[in-house]
């Protein structure tokens, strides 16, 4: 087991390491050809580590679970799509490849830390270099960068205050249950604080759509699709771990969840810029996961964990496509006008991917949503399962004006390809939807099992 994690580790190691050598002799498809290696190996040894089916710890700072491979292989994945879309459309490929290898590193340390302090090491790990690939994603994108970096700035700085607290309360900085005091109290309304950053929560995440829209598309698919991936999977470990025994820490969650998803999904509706759309919506989807974690159940943990990954494939598709349309110069809602027309496939995964995230049935989505508002129910959150229905709807209207737009025709339109990778990373998220949206049963296995080896 420990050579397992030692190989996920190498490769982690490894895969900025050979993309510096590619950048030295400027290689883009040598950089491009290692990414892929690499994280479809490092995406390999974590499902290997999760049919191995052992837990255990390793010095205090790392944990090895079916937990922490869902994470490590939903992170692996998710750099890979991310990856061929920047390919595409970036024009510091090689540079990417390399913030995007330590950033991964982060990513991996906070999903196997057994310590509060390997998370605040991933978490400024995988901040730092996500701010210069926002960056470096497009020309005015220093507002998105500076804005990122303040909220990265504020995550670290909340969260490092949460673990003196927290050090100060129970003299431990490992991920285990601490005992009711003022100090801890006060440690969890600042984990809350800082986590909520990064897990686009309300009213943490409210510069999120700015930051998305000033963004180069491949950019915004990473931190919307990977990156808030990351703050759950902090955000999850805090909770359980460490406060599972405070019945305010969920009461919190349930709340933001109900906020989060208002805010989220009644902002979408008056917007016109496609990344500020789906940003919005991102943060609507935040809520949700919200709810399965408001329940602090295995069952609820395991449906939030099933929403995280839909969503992760979902939101990278639709940026797939969005970084089509923005290399024609096409923002806008009214940039959908003609897709049909233009490219079948664009159209109708563009068009399943919105579905899906509404709640459509044979997709990720729906399974996501299904489970998360039956657990609400037999947990005794009839009310947040309600307010998470109303919220499906109220989706049902943005959505709908994107795929009017989408199916509107447009005669002067042409027929126009994606590029293979563009292509490659649409049908990818488009077969995954699907695919396990119609049988299930292998992802919502993983999703519970990584939940009860947390929740042990």
């Amino acid at each position: 087991m420990m050579l397992l994690v030692l190989f996920a580790f190498a490769f982690a190691f490894l895969l900025p390491a050979f993309d510096i050598m590619a950048w030295f002799l400027s290689n883009k498809r040598a950089a491009l050809a290692f990414n892929i290696v690499f994280l479809l190996m490092l995406a390999g040894t974590s499902i290997e580590i999760y049919i191995s089916g052992i837990s255990s710890s390793y010095y205090n700072l790392i944990s090895v679970s079916p937990f922490s491979a869902f994470f490590a292989m939903l992170f692996s994945a998710g750099m890979l799509l991310v990856s061929l879309i920047a390919y595409s459309y970036s024009k510091d490929y090689l540079e990417f490849s390399i913030l995007a290898g330590f950033a991964l590193l982060g990513m991996l340390a906070v999903s196997f830390a057994s310590s509060l302090l390997m998370i605040l090491v991933g978490l400024e790990l995988a901040s730092l270099p996500s701010v210069f690939i926002v960056l470096l994603s497009r020309r005015n994108s220093l507002e998105a960068a500076t804005k990122y970096l303040i909220m990265s700035a504020f995550v670290i700085a909340f969260l490092a205050f949460a673990l003196v607290l927290l050090f100060g309360s129970s003299n431990s900085l490992s991920l285990s249950g601490t005992g009711k005091s003022l100090f801890s109290l006060l440690a969890l309304i600042f984990f809350f604080a800082s986590l909520g950053f990064d897990s686009a929560q309300f009213p943490f995440g409210v510069l999120l759509p700015d930051i998305y829209q000033g963004s180069g598309a491949y950019a915004t698919a990473m931190l919307g699709g990977v990156n808030k991936k990351l703050g759950f999977a902090a955000l999850i470990q805090v909770l359980i771990l460490v406060f599972v025994s405070f019945r305010s820490a969920f009461i919190i969650a349930a709340i933001l969840a109900t906020l989060t998803m208002f805010y989220g999904n009644i902002s979408a509706l008056m917007q016109k810029n496609l990344k500020r759309l789906f940003a919005y919506s991102s943060i609507s989807q935040a809520g949700y996961i919200m709810i399965g974690i408001a329940t602090a159940t295995v069952g609820g943990l395991a449906a939030s964990l099933v929403q995280i990954f839909a969503h992760m494939f979902l939101f990278i598709g639709v940026l797939a496509v969005i970084a089509w349309l923005e290399s024609k110069g096409r923002e806008d809602l009214d940039g959908l006008i003609g897709l049909n027309n233009e490219n079948k496939i664009a159209a109708i995964s563009m068009t399943m991917f919105m579905l899906s995230m509404v709640g459509l049935p044979f997709t990720t989505g729906f399974v996501g949503k299904f489970l998360l508002f039956l657990n609400a129910t037999l947990s005794g959150l009839v009310w947040l399962a309600i307010l998470g229905i109303i919220n499906s709807v109220i989706s049902i209207f943005y959505y709908a004006k994107a795929i009017t737009a989408i199916f509107t025709n447009k005669y002067e339109a042409r027929r126009a390809s994606m590029g293979y990778a563009t292509f490659a990373v649409v049908v990818a998220c488009l077969a995954i939807t699907l695919l396990l949206g119609i049988y299930p049963s292998p992802l919502i296995g993983f999703a519970t099992s990584a939940a009860r080896a947390l929740m042990h």
